[in-house]
């Protein structure tokens, strides 16, 4: 296995005060009530919405699928607790719970051992189960790349780099045994040589459990590895682990590599052990505005309001509300929206904890250079981005920026880096997806030119046959004359 060493790491960032004090010695803690209403979103991965298969009045139960996968990189939902469907529309399903809720009860599979592949991916895609690192990228879809490419690193993803974030620490600290029992699972559906789980030195309780959870498992290690971020990034945690730095846009499977949270390995653990899909995540509620921080076993749907009124309300009204972490969080508009099945976190951030500086001139001073971990240039992206020179920025690495946000947490000047560069890849993403429309279009005209000049030249051979077949009829009605003349 390659040694690492520090001087392999590329830029990042370990902010001074990382707010994870707020919750990292809260324990997992279940509602200590049932929510009002659950709120499932159909699209909780890249692909397209999954398609209801419950109907408005209908009675479930929890674990009961009411969505199945809308297609490839799609996953199904399944009902997190019993009740009724309430409502219906294009974007989600809305149950209101029952008021007394019955265990889980679901089929559990066969033994590992006794499936085939074929089978344990059917598991996997059977049970909604997606990256619970926020990307949400269905487990399903990565792990079929083993049909195409031989792994030889699985490589565990507990980091966990975001600043506040704290329920993959808890999840390490509190489930360590599924976690490698979930490693081990995935291993046999892999093939993968070796397995190494990843977590950074400020979880010494964590680096601890799953030490010991995994010793009497020679293929399974742990690396501890530096407290710095975006380091959680699969890139950047591929590169620590195993040397090997991917080419953009290139598959870590096609270089025997594949990475997945440790909270995945937890929702894998369940489904073939208890046949349990994927209906529910931990969520840290963390923040300076909200009265106790914690660390909530929520049912996916669950509405933000529910978990902050858990945790005692606003302790002051807060200046910022976000899902996930600051870095790479996404703004959260009211307390109404709903956890998905990425939601690792709700921050609830006080006037002290966000920076309101104004916008200056860029200062030259290269910092965000020194930080960006794909290492951009992001003093040279920005003006191009500004001026709309998009295939300039292009060229210049635009579309492998990780929208970590670590250039704009050091720039002095305050810059709203990451938030233009989201911009430009958006726009770069609107002007491909116009190039592939005018291509679609061109190729469509050039087809049905092709079309049309095929008929009038079947037409134009049809006519000729026609007038040749005329021409030997009469040939034959003046032979006859002749002859009877």
């Amino acid at each position: 296995m390659f040694k690492f060493t520090h001087k392999d790491i590329v830029g990042g960032v370990h902010p001074l005060d990382d707010g994870k004090a707020l919750t990292r010695d809260c324990a997992v803690e279940p509602l200590s009530s049932l929510p009002p209403r659950l709120y499932l979103q159909l699209k909780q991965h890249p692909g397209d919405p999954a398609i209801p298969t419950v109907e408005v009045g209908e009675t479930v139960q929890a674990g009961q699928l009411i969505a199945k996968s809308g297609g490839r990189f799609s996953a199904p939902i399944h009902a997190p607790l019993d009740g009724d469907i309430v409502a219906i529309d294009a974007a989600r399903i809305e149950l209101k719970p029952a008021p007394t809720q019955q265990p889980l009860s679901t089929q559990k599979p066969a033994p590992i051992q006794q499936l085939s592949n074929e089978q344990r991916l059917d598991v996997i895609a059977n049970s909604g189960i997606v990256g619970m690192g926020g990307a949400m990228f269905p487990l399903y879809d990565k792990l079929a790349l083993v049909e195409k490419y031989s792994i030889k690193y699985l490589l565990i993803n507990g980091s966990e780099c975001e600043p506040y974030m704290t329920c993959d620490d808890r999840v390490m600290r509190e489930q360590s045994a599924q976690i490698v029992g979930g490693i081990r699972l995935l291993m046999e559906i892999t093939h993968a040589q070796q397995a190494i789980i990843g977590i950074e030195k400020n979880k010494p309780e964590a680096i601890a459990a799953l030490t010991d959870a995994s010793s009497e498992d020679p293929k399974i290690s742990v690396h501890p590895l530096p407290a710095l971020y975006p380091l959680g990034s699969s890139k950047q945690l591929i590169r620590a682990l195993t040397g090997i730095q991917l080419a953009p846009r290139a598959r870590s499977a096609s270089y025997g590599v594949l990475v997945h949270n440790v909270a995945s390995c937890v929702a894998v653990f369940r489904a073939f052990h208890f046949g349990h899909p994927m209906t529910h995540r931990i969520v840290t509620v963390s923040g300076r505005a909200i009265t106790r921080p914690a660390n909530i076993l929520a049912p996916i749907g669950t509405p933000a309001s529910h978990l902050i009124a858990q945790c005692g309300g606003f302790s002051e009204q807060p200046t910022q509300m976000v899902f996930g972490g600051p870095m790479m969080g996404h703004p959260m508009y009211n307390v109404h929206q709903p956890i998905l099945k990425g939601t690792c976190g709700l921050l609830l951030l006080g006037e002290n904890e966000v920076a309101l500086d104004m916008p200056t001139n860029c200062l030259r001073c290269g910092r965000c250079a020194n930080v960006c971990p794909m290492q951009l240039q992001p003093l040279h992206l920005l003006p191009l981005i500004q001026h709309e020179e998009f295939d300039t920025a292009k060229k210049l690495g635009l579309e492998q920026c990780l929208s970590c946000g670590a250039c704009a947490y050091v720039c002095p000047a305050s810059l709203p880096l990451t938030a233009s560069f989201n911009w430009g890849r958006n726009e770069l993403k609107k002007q491909r997806y116009m190039d592939q429309k005018a291509e679609f279009t061109r190729q469509a005209a050039a087809s049905k030119q092709q079309r049309l000049a095929e008929e009038a030249a079947q037409k134009a051979a049809a006519k000729a046959e026609k007038a040749a077949k005329r021409a030997s009829r009469s040939r034959r009605s003046a032979t006859k004359e002749e002859e009877v003349s």
